[in-house]
């Protein structure tokens, strides 16, 4: 029986994104979610989901393309992967940025995050990968790192799966197995985020779950006050997640939802 763990990403860019993981997580749907801790919203909305830091995985979400404010360190994605693969980053402004924003989840919630992973999947590319993982082994980190090195390709995406692979997944895999970092084995929830059937992508990934299977996903209950360019897909992930269908499907395909790891953290 595969394992498979949901994951929800952006937690604290939003009240609407947070509400539905809060839901989400009371209803037993997701086993891990992924925080963004320069969010304004963090302190509080933190305290809140400490008391579930036994039974689901809290991740630290590393950001370094989406503008909270005029204090946040970031680039359009477009920039930051030029200078990352021309080399062209401030190692000092990478490493305190990763610094604050693990000190800032730490702080509030009393522990390290269970796993680490990235906004746009920054954690992989060049330069910042090193950086976080020299980081990581500073901290005599416990947990887990996400993995896109064996990615569920369904079509029609395919492409973008392979694309996201080849942002830096291999050579990340390389340097946590040199750390002894532990990292999820399979990862689906790849699609353009257009209006599609999205149970019928779950089913499509649940049939290629091995074991361990992460599953990122993005719910949100409704329009948010501030732009977001993907918030119909969310609703759509959000009702999927949120109706008997789900477990079925789940029961159906023999699935087993559970955490990847970061029980000693």
């Amino acid at each position: 029986m595969p394992t498979v763990c949901f994951c929800a990403d952006d937690f604290a860019m939003n009240p609407q994104i947070d509400q539905a993981i809060f839901q989400l997580i009371e209803r037993g749907s997701l086993q891990a979610t992924s925080c963004m801790t320069q969010s304004p919203l963090w302190a509080n909305e933190a305290l809140k989901l400490k008391q579930y830091a036994t039974t689901i995985d809290i991740g630290l979400h590393l950001n370094l393309t989406h503008v909270f404010d005029a204090q946040t360190f970031s680039y359009p994605l477009a920039q930051l992967m030029l200078r990352a693969w021309s080399h062209q980053l401030d190692k000092t402004l990478i490493r305190k940025s990763i610094q604050q924003q693990w000190d800032h989840f730490v702080e509030v919630l009393g522990q390290q995050p269970h796993f680490v992973d990235g906004h746009q999947h920054v954690h992989q590319f060049p330069v910042i990968r090193e950086i976080l993982i020299d980081f990581l082994k500073e901290q005599r980190f416990k947990g887990w790192i996400r993995s896109l090195s064996h990615t569920v390709n369904i079509a029609p995406y395919q492409f973008k799966s392979q694309l996201l692979q080849m942002l830096g997944a291999k050579r990340l895999t390389r340097l946590c197995q040199e750390a002894n970092f532990a990292q999820n084995e399979q990862f689906a929830g790849i699609y353009d985020f257009s209006i599609t059937h999205y149970p019928n992508l779950c089913q499509q990934w649940f049939s290629h779950a091995e074991h361990q299977l992460l599953i990122m996903c993005h719910p949100s209950i409704g329009i948010p006050d501030t732009p977001d360019s993907i918030y119909n897909a969310r609703i759509q992930e959000y009702n999927y997640l949120t109706s008997e269908q789900f477990f079925h499907d789940c029961t159906n395909n023999n699935i087993k939802l559970g955490r990847i790891g970061g029980y000693n953290v």
